[in-house]
């Protein structure tokens, strides 16, 4: 999810009012959710919930969503956490920045980092995470993988990612050539923009190498 509209002033307050996660204050955030009709995913995703309260901030207007793809995209926001991004989700800290977005926020269904996955939607509402009204927010699930500067952090971020969707492709009956990048999804209120979003899995803005070994790894995990 690209700077231009996640809003860096927006995230920046977003982050003030959290200050630096740690592993110290994530032990002391209540994970808590509202019953969510889904099976467990498996433990090496460690999925917990922080679901966006119902009749609130991203979810004040709702959507429903019977998912037939599911949205990749990265935070452009370096070394800021899963836990980071969903406690401002929960509080409305996102605000949308144009005028076609449908609920006035930003929300997506997960986000991934190198330690944890972290829902904040429930899987059959929709979120404001790709092309506003547009197919891919209509469609799809959208998850956000956090973006590390240390490359180990990072693959591991990426891999939990992989899990995480191939997990979700069983859970909703998706195939994997619905698992498709933000790129995919033209702007059309911006003349058909494509994104170079996630930016850590393309290259020259475009699906290549980096985003072919990232659909292995989830066949990989889809079918082990």
């Amino acid at each position: 999810m690209r700077k231009g509209i996640y809003g860096t002033l927006v995230l920046l307050a977003a982050l003030v009012i959290w200050g630096c996660a740690s592993h110290e204050n994530e032990t002391t955030t209540k994970f808590t959710a509202e019953t969510l009709h889904q099976s467990a995913a498996p433990a090496e995703v460690n999925l917990r919930q922080l679901i966006v309260p119902a009749g609130r901030y991203g979810r004040h207007i709702e959507f429903p969503l019977e998912a037939t793809y599911i949205t990749i995209h990265s935070t452009d926001n370096p070394n800021a956490t899963a836990l980071q991004h969903a406690k401002g989700m929960a509080v409305g800290a996102f605000r949308a920045r144009t005028k076609w977005n449908r609920t006035g926020y930003l929300t997506w269904h997960f986000t991934v980092d190198d330690v944890q996955a972290i829902q904040s939607l429930p899987l059959d509402i929709q979120g404001e995470h790709a092309d506003h009204d547009g197919p891919g927010n209509r469609t799809s699930i959208g998850i956000e993988i956090c973006e590390f500067r240390n490359p180990e952090r990072q693959a591991r971020a990426i891999d939990r990612a992989a899990r995480l969707t191939a997990w979700l492709m069983h859970e909703k009956g998706i195939p994997l050539d619905h698992v498709v990048p933000h790129w995919y999804w033209p702007q059309w209120h911006f003349h058909g923009y494509q994104k170079n979003c996630p930016r850590i899995l393309l290259e020259n803005g475009k699906p290549g190498p980096k985003w072919e070994a990232f659909i292995k790894k989830i066949g990989d995990y889809y079918n082990g």
